[in-house]
């Protein structure tokens, strides 16, 4: 079966930045329950790879949450057909993160 706009199966194998100015967080979908992370946010590296819900709302529209190794959990609302997303994240130490960037392919 042929995966469709609105299916997880169709972002496997993309990777996408997340660029929200100074804090630009690399997406890789490595299937359609896992992604890897990528990011450098001051001395602190990212790169893990972690389990993620992703749904599809419309067509090229997602929400990907996932819970990263530090404990951050993450929701993102991400347009693909205008290279926008929305980030909502829940720090491990009580404080929250909220962004609106482009959502840029890489390798395409």
């Amino acid at each position: 079966m042929e995966a469709t706009v609105t299916s997880p199966a169709g972002l496997v194998g993309k990777t996408f930045d997340c660029d929200f100015g100074s804090f630009v967080p690399r997406l890789t979908f490595r299937t359609a329950d896992e992604i890897r992370v990528q990011a450098k946010l001051g001395d602190v590296n990212i790169d893990q790879t972690v389990r993620a819900d992703v749904s599809g709302v419309r067509q090229d529209v997602f929400i990907v949450s996932w819970v990263e190794d530090n404990g951050n959990f993450v929701v993102q609302l991400q347009d693909h057909a205008n290279g926008v997303v929305h980030n909502h994240a829940r720090l491990a130490d009580g404080q929250v993160f909220r962004a609106e960037g482009r959502l840029q392919p890489v390798g395409a």
